[in-house]
């Protein structure tokens, strides 16, 4: 419902965990409309350049970040405790004329995310 698809419109469904250095930062999931890729195998390091080179690049994006609790399994995966504190992003991404074609869900550790802002106002 996310992406906005008809039931039964083929997704490609990304999975990873993420390392800075030996430690693991985050857990990814990403859902992409299988229209914007060839194959699943065209991914092979980076998501956003296998769609760059299909023109599939998503163009501007809504992300929610928000506090969680991390379950067993995440902890895990994560090298925390279960009940840790996580922050979850959820990013829709679109394309020029509007189109979602990416959705992600990543939950990082709260101790290795830093997140900055910078707002400004237009007259």
């Amino acid at each position: 419902m996310a992406l906005r698809l008809s039931p039964g419109t083929p997704v490609y469904r990304f999975n990873r965990l993420r390392y800075p250095d030996d430690a693991p930062m985050a857990i990814e999931f990403a859902t992409v409309v299988a229209t914007a890729l060839p194959s699943i195998d065209s991914v092979d390091t980076s998501l956003y350049e296998a769609l760059e080179r299909t023109g599939h690049r998503p163009m501007r994006a809504l992300q929610r970040l928000r506090a969680v609790l991390l379950t067993p399994e995440q902890a895990d995966l994560l090298k925390a405790k279960p009940g840790d504190a996580g922050l979850l992003v959820e990013r829709l991404g679109s394309l020029r004329d509007g189109r979602a074609v990416e959705m992600s869900q990543s939950y990082y550790r709260s101790d290795t995310y830093d997140f900055v802002a910078e707002l400004s106002m237009s007259t």
